[in-house]
């Protein structure tokens, strides 16, 4: 089958996800290789679309989960603090990852953390100004970033995928 392509040039209008399903069907014509078409381009563009996320996150000197814990912060609106707790659950990590973020961002002066004044046994975390100015900044790229990704889709096409996607999200989820 791939011959096939190879020899009429079609295999220049292929993707990677087509020439793996190319490539299975020669050797295993039995197999049900449908899933990957959606699976593994989903798989692909997750590796692409981390990849240009990082690259712009660096210029903030941010990872994603950093990201993450700012922004969760910036949209709480003023004053800009969470509990640990609140933050794990919009972040969905590990309580001890949380605390290595919020380590590094605190050591970094872009957040603080402070005794929570409604519960004198808890903690709040508290978005510094250098924090927010960072974080408005970083804001604004990533979704140009994420605007930039998506491209190649018109409004019609974005909005569909957007509720396949959800729906795919929303059954794992359950």
């Amino acid at each position: 089958m791939l011959d096939f392509y190879w020899k009429h040039k079609i295999y220049m209008a292929f993707d990677q996800i087509d020439r793996i399903i190319a490539l299975w069907h020669e050797v295993r014509p039995d197999l049900e290789t449908s899933s990957t078409e959606v699976v593994g381009r989903i798989a692909r563009l997750e590796y692409f679309i981390t990849r240009r996320l990082l690259q712009n996150l660096a210029q903030y000197q941010l990872n994603i989960g950093e990201f993450d814990v700012l922004a969760a912060l910036r949209r709480k609106g003023p004053p800009y603090q969470l509990s640990p707790g609140m933050l794990q659950n919009m972040v969905l990590i590990s309580s001890g990852a949380l605390t290595n973020r919020i380590n590094r961002l605190e050591d970094a002066d872009l957040v603080t953390r402070s005794i929570d004044p409604n519960d004198r046994r808890g903690v709040v975390v508290t978005l510094t100004d250098k924090g927010y100015t960072l974080i408005e900044e970083a804001v604004t790229q990533h979704l140009a970033t994420e605007a930039e990704l998506l491209a190649g889709l018109n409004d019609d096409e974005r909005s569909t995928l957007a509720g396949l996607l959800k729906k795919m999200l929303q059954a794992q989820e359950n």
